[in-house]
C-alpha cells in the first residue's frame, strides 16, 4: 500500500480497501457471468485489523452462489508485514452482482457446479444470507408500501368514533358464522363482519368456530375429519331455534363472494389442537380470487400463523389476538408484523393502548357485550370493538 492510501497516522482508508474489493469480485463475477456485471449490494463488509503502509495486500475471491441473474461474490483480504512476514486476515466482504445483456438487461447466469466441501459450505451460507435478503426487502416494502392500504381496512366509518365488528355475524341474536347471522350485522351497521375458518378433509376452508361439529351443528365429530358436502349438509342454525333451522356450513370462498362490494372482512385462523398447515397460503389466495385483500383483516391467537401471513402479503391487515397481561404486547404484535393488538378487554390498560398507538398499532379488543364496559373502553382510547351484540354499540359511536 502507498501512502496516497493513508490518513497521516500510516493506516490504509477503509475506502481504498472497498476498492479492491469492488474490483476483484467484479473480475471474479464477470469471469463467472461471461459478460458484464454490475455491482447490486455490498451485503456484508468488515474491517477486522487495520492495514499499514508498506504492507502486501492480498485479495482473494470466489463465487458463493447464484440466482437467476445475480451472482454472490465472497472476497478475503489479507495483509502480510514484509519485514515480519506476519500474515493478517484483515477484511472481509459478501457482494451480489447482476449480469447484463449488451442491452443493459438482466440475463442468465450460469449455474455454478460445487466439488468440494468447502464450496458447499460457502454455497449454504450464502443461500442464508439471500434468505435473510429478501426477508429484510420484504419487512421495507411492507413499511413503505401497504401502510396506508391496511390502516384503511382498520378504519371506522365517517362520522364513527371507533370500528365496529360484529363478532361472528350478529351472535347474539342469530346463529354464529351463519349467512343470517352476517346479513343482519349488516343490517345492524357493523364496520366488518368477523368469521372463523377451519379446514375440511378434502382441503376446503369452512366457516365455524369450533373443532368440534356438536355445539352449532346437528352433526358430531371433527370437522377437520368431514369432507365439505358432509359439512354443507349440516344444520347449523337449529340449535338457535326454528326460524333459523336450515341454515348450513358455509364456505370461504362463498362468505367472500357474498362480502364482495359490500362489507369488510375479519377472518380469525382457528389453528389450536389441530395445525392447518398451509391455510395462510390458502386465505391469502382466496382473498385475491375474490378482490377481497384490501378489505379484510387476517387475526389469530396463533401468532405465527399471523407472521406468515404477512410473509406472504404486505397488503392484507393482520391482528394478535390474546388473553393474557404480556409484558410487551408493542413486541408481541412487531414480531408477527402484525397491524394492530385484540386483546380480551378485560386484560387491556390505558398504558397498553398508549404504547400502542405510539408504535401506530391499533387496539381492537374483545368480545364486549356490555354497553358499560364499551363506554369505558372508547373513554381510553380504544380503536375498536369486537360484539356480539354491534346494536348496543352504535349509539355510542355516532351514526357512521
Amino acid at each position: 500500500m502507498q501512502p496516497t492510501d493513508a490518513n497521516p497516522s500510516g493506516n490504509v482508508h477503509g475506502g481504498a480497501i472497498m476498492k479492491l474489493v469492488d474490483t476483484a469480485a467484479a473480475v471474479v463475477a464477470q469471469k463467472h457471468a461471461r459478460c458484464r456485471v454490475v455491482t447490486a449490494r455490498i451485503d456484508s463488509m468488515s474491517f477486522l485489523r487495520p492495514v499499514y503502509v508498506g504492507e502486501l495486500v492480498t485479495v482473494s475471491a470466489a463465487v458463493n452462489e447464484v440466482g437467476h441473474t445475480s451472482l454472490e461474490v465472497g472476497v478475503r483480504v489479507d495483509a502480510e508485514n514484509l519485514l515480519t512476514g506476519e500474515v493478517r486476515h484483515v477484511s472481509s466482504a459478501y457482494l451480489v452482482f447482476v449480469a447484463l445483456d449488451r442491452a443493459g438487461r438482466p440475463r442468465p447466469v450460469p449455474p455454478l457446479i460445487v466439488e468440494t466441501t468447502e464450496e458447499r459450505r460457502r454455497m449454504a451460507e450464502a443461500k442464508l444470507r439471500r434468505e435473510h435478503r429478501l426477508r429484510g426487502e420484504e419487512a421495507v416494502r411492507t413499511l413503505r408500501g401497504s401502510g396506508v392500504g391496511r390502516r384503511q381496512a382498520m378504519s371506522p366509518a365517517p362520522g364513527r368514533q371507533a370500528l365496529v365488528i360484529g363478532h361472528r355475524g350478529a351472535a347474539g341474536s342469530a346463529p354464529e358464522n351463519t349467512l343470517v347471522s352476517f346479513e343482519r350485522a349488516m343490517e345492524i351497521g357493523v364496520d366488518v363482519v368477523e368469521l372463523d375458518v377451519h379446514r375440511s378433509l378434502d382441503n376446503h376452508l369452512v366457516v365455524i368456530h369450533d373443532h368440534t361439529l356438536d355445539r352449532t351443528t346437528n352433526g358430531t365429530g371433527l370437522v377437520c375429519e368431514k369432507l365439505v358436502e358432509e359439512l354443507r349438509a349440516l344444520d347449523a342454525g337449529g340449535w338457535r331455534g326454528a326460524e333459523f333451522a336450515g341454515q348450513r356450513v358455509v364456505t370461504l370462498d362463498e362468505v367472500l363472494a357474498w362480502a364482495r362490494g359490500r362489507t369488510r372482512i375479519a377472518i380469525e385462523i382457528k389453528n389450536g389442537p389441530i395445525l392447518y398447515t398451509g391455510i395462510e397460503e390458502q386465505i391469502i389466495a382466496a382473498l385475491a380470487e375474490h378482490s377481497m385483500t384490501d378489505a379484510a383483516i387476517v387475526v389469530s391467537f396463533d401468532h405465527l400463523s399471523i407472521r406468515r401471513i404477512r410473509e406472504l402479503s404486505s397488503i392484507v391487515a393482520t391482528g394478535v389476538l390474546y388473553a393474557a397481561r404480556p409484558v410487551d404486547p408493542v413486541a408481541l404484535a412487531t414480531a408477527a408484523g402484525a397491524d394492530a393488538l385484540l386483546p380480551q378487554w378485560a386484560q387491556l390498560t390505558e398504558a397498553d393502548i398508549e404504547a400502542a398507538h405510539r408504535a401506530g398499532l391499533a387496539v381492537v379488543p374483545w368480545t364486549v357485550n356490555d354497553s358499560g364496559i364499551a363506554r369505558r373502553l372508547l373513554e381510553i382510547g380504544v380503536d375498536g370493538i369486537t360484539s356480539d351484540c354491534p346494536e348496543q354499540l352504535l349509539p355510542l359511536l355516532g351514526e357512521g
